[in-house]
């Protein structure tokens, strides 16, 4: 049933985004045909705008991708949908869990359309060597994959933190009979706030343990390393948030919603 579920909810997502992604790979393929005569001043001006335009939609790419999952959510499950959505015969979780791994998948494919994106603008001979160089002077210590990994994993973990942590609030907010939406802000805010005061406080920690980590930083020898390990604790804590703002999200579902 997972399966099924999860099909509609891609789709539904993915009419959402679709236009975002016609957007990038449309401006992408008039900048890199533009850039054949950019020779000709009014076409370099017109291909200028152009990267203005897709660097702006490529900045925005990442946040729209959760509002839009974010609001298919909430008219899924809390709103216009949801009477419908209920009536399956399908488990409250296996409907969160659908909405999580949608979100997952959509803000993956927008990266892959993000990067085929920037390959069709802006490619040259040569342009892969030279981001292996850039990445291997900021991986100083450490083999550039491992980096790259550690990155896109720990992108991922915090996004998905972020959706549920979203989820968890309008999950609250939607329990109470009046005042859902500014409810759901609240809660948002809330968790938000509770959530930097826990980073803050897990800093302390580490600081209390090993008071020469920030004088390290400015070590000749430090190695990129080092810091990764430093912020693979974040990363956990930030993982184990996200499974608290599941349960949360799942136990105000399947217990206490209250629909409008």
């Amino acid at each position: 049933m997972l399966g099924k579920v999860l099909k509609y909810d891609l789709k539904a997502l993915c009419r959402y985004l679709m236009p975002l992604y016609a957007i990038l790979l449309g401006l992408s393929v008039m900048i890199r045909l533009l850039g054949f005569f950019d020779n000709i001043s009014i076409i370099a001006i017109i291909c200028g705008l152009m990267i203005f335009a897709f660097v702006l939609a490529v900045a925005l790419s990442f946040v729209l991708t959760g509002i839009f999952s974010v609001k298919y959510y909430l008219e899924n499950l809390f709103k216009t949908q949801a009477y419908l959505t209920h009536t399956l015969p399908v488990k409250k979780g296996t409907l969160l869990l659908s909405k999580v791994i949608a979100s997952l998948i959509t803000f993956i494919l927008t990266g892959v359309v993000l990067f085929v994106s920037l390959l069709i603008a802006f490619y040259q001979t040569g342009f892969f060597s030279d981001v292996i160089k850039v990445f291997s002077t900021v991986a100083y210590g450490m083999a550039v994959y491992k980096f790259v990994i550690f990155m896109i994993v720990y992108a991922l973990i915090a996004y998905i933190t972020t959706i549920l942590m979203v989820y968890a609030a309008i999950a609250i907010g939607y329990s109470r009979s009046s005042n859902k939406l500014s409810s759901s802000v609240v809660f948002a805010l809330i968790f938000y706030f509770a959530m930097e005061f826990l980073y803050l406080g897990l800093l302390g920690v580490v600081l209390a343990i090993n008071p020469s980590f920030i004088a390290n930083l400015n070590n000749d020898v430090f190695m990129l390393s080092d810091l990764l390990t430093f912020f693979s604790i974040f990363m956990g804590l930030t993982a184990l948030l996200g499974g608290v703002y599941y349960y949360i999200s799942y136990r105000f579902m399947n217990k206490k919603l209250n629909l409008e």
